[in-house]
């Protein structure tokens, strides 16, 4: 039995004749006669009661043509999802998602976006650092990573797309009641301060890119935490515990806290969007191509 059988005899239980049913799909009628015989033949059991004009189902022919309906219906569907796969409509992109990304004041709003577009691609945003974001880039675990420049080094350009989602500046948190907070800030008014700094060992460059900028300046922060995240930094920065460098965002950071610009500080990221070259999939493409 080959599909060809069953949209056959779906054919001439609709038209209930083989003469119509045979012009309705373009088949010569004497070959649909056959093929239906043959079916009748290889099933067992007789499909249509023959009348003198045309034909109807028998009681075996109507169970039968339920089934086959469905049959085909559900090989209609099947054809349907592997096309949309083909074209990206389903499918599934891991996304490594870190603080930088869930603090600019774009991209969460194209998240949503992308969803409302694509109800059929699932997305799964994976809490990560930047560094372990390019690390499962390059293991397989992660799809896309939205990552600062600096940890796009030449050997991983090598293997990675990537595009420029946005930039984003460095600016001075201090807790609200800070002398500083309400005047024009140098790096020459930081010496006597205590700082929270972002730790080294997570995002060795952002860290090193930070550090050379104050160091070019003649200014060595002194550090007296190190954080793990900037959510952190801010909740000690809020306590007093300390000021500390973050990045800029559109709107206010956390109660208590607020950001400065340091006027012969000037230091910037660029934040990007990174994909592997080897084995895009059309959903990771279609997401690529509506967060650009």
């Amino acid at each position: 039995m080959e599909l060809r059988h069953l949209r056959y005899f779906q054919a001439v239980a609709r038209e209930e004749h083989f003469g119509r049913a045979a012009q309705a799909i373009h088949i010569a009628q004497p070959a649909l006669t056959r093929q239906v015989r043959d079916l009748e033949e290889e099933l067992g059991v007789q499909l249509f009661e023959r009348l003198p004009r045309g034909v109807r189902l028998s009681p075996a022919g109507r169970a039968f043509l339920e089934d086959t309906n469905a049959i085909l219906e559900k090989l209609q569907r099947s054809v349907a999802r592997a096309k949309s796969y083909a074209t990206g409509q389903v499918g599934s992109v891991q996304i490594g998602f870190s603080e930088i990304a869930s603090r600019h004041p774009e991209i969460p709003a194209k998240l949503l976006q992308f969803r409302l577009d694509e109800p059929l691609v699932e997305l799964n945003l994976l809490p990560m650092s930047s560094m372990n974001q390019i690390d499962g880039l390059r293991n397989g675990t992660v799809d896309v990573a939205i990552v600062y420049d600096i940890h796009l080094s030449d050997e991983n350009l090598g293997l990675l797309d990537s595009c420029e989602l946005g930039s984003s500046d460095i600016v001075l948190a201090l807790y609200e009641d800070h002398p500083l907070a309400q005047r024009p800030i140098h790096l020459r008014d930081l010496v006597d301060e205590r700082f929270i700094f972002p730790a080294r060992k997570p995002q060795p460059r952002y860290f090193d890119r930070l550090m050379q900028a104050c160091l070019s300046q003649g200014f060595s922060p002194n550090i007296v935490q190190e954080t793990a995240t900037d959510s952190i930094l801010l909740s000690l920065v809020a306590v007093g515990m300390g000021i500390g460098f973050t990045q800029k965002t559109g709107g206010v950071p956390r109660q208590g806290v607020v950001l400065r610009e340091v006027e012969d500080l000037d230091v910037s990221f660029r934040l990007h969007l990174a994909w592997r070259k080897s084995d895009p999939s059309p959903a990771v493409l279609r997401f690529v191509n509506a967060m650009r």
